[in-house]
């Protein structure tokens, strides 16, 4: 009975001497989960904001390859320069443009039918932020090439003073500069009408 007794008397102690431990463990078991919940979080948000950049960059390539389409339609529009544009400031109006689905144009009227038709999808598919530049590149680039380079607002690369943290994306020298506006990211394409 003494033998029982001790026995007893020594797992008690233990039991006594261990009083809290469980409480600690079970924290810190909170805050590791909590954590790895957070950087869960974190990796999903940047998986977004990736995916709408390669959302947009494929729209980007998608209305370049129709533009490019209609170019070829007016070969020599686009090789004397017709389809040639700057970057529009905020929400500009298009310049008015004949309606050339039924009406018979001339070959640069069809050209200002195109542009505005194209920069209107571009607007709605790219949203507000969504702009364009069409260019005949300097020499010693081929003369027949004609860039179109497509800005959309940049969400992602924000850094913490508000800026982007590359903002040289392109500089393309094409008789004037054309550079990628401030807080967008481009994409640039030389195609042959």
């Amino acid at each position: 009975m003494f033998m029982i007794h001790r026995t007893k008397r020594k797992a008690m102690a233990r039991v006594s001497r261990q009083h809290g431990m469980s409480l600690i463990e079970s924290l810190v078991a909170l805050l590791v989960l909590a954590l790895g919940i957070m950087g869960l979080a974190g990796v999903q948000a940047r998986m977004l904001a990736e995916n709408r950049t390669t959302n947009s960059r494929a729209i980007a390539v998608s209305l370049i390859e129709d533009l490019a389409n209609r170019m070829q339609l007016n070969r020599d529009a686009a090789l004397s320069g017709a389809y040639d544009a700057v970057f529009l400031a905020g929400a500009t109006i298009l310049p008015a443009a004949v309606d050339c689905s039924s009406a018979t144009c001339t070959p640069a009227q069809m050209a200002q039918s195109d542009l505005n038709t194209w920069r209107t999808a571009m607007r709605a598919l790219l949203g507000p932020g969504g702009n364009s530049a069409v260019f005949r590149p300097a020499p010693p680039l081929d003369s027949n090439q004609i860039g179109i380079m497509i800005a959309w607002t940049a969400n992602e690369g924000k850094d913490g003073s508000g800026g982007i943290r590359d903002t040289t994306v392109f500089n393309v020298t094409s008789g004037t500069a054309t550079v990628c506006p401030v807080d967008s990211i481009c994409h640039l394409v030389y195609v042959r009408p």
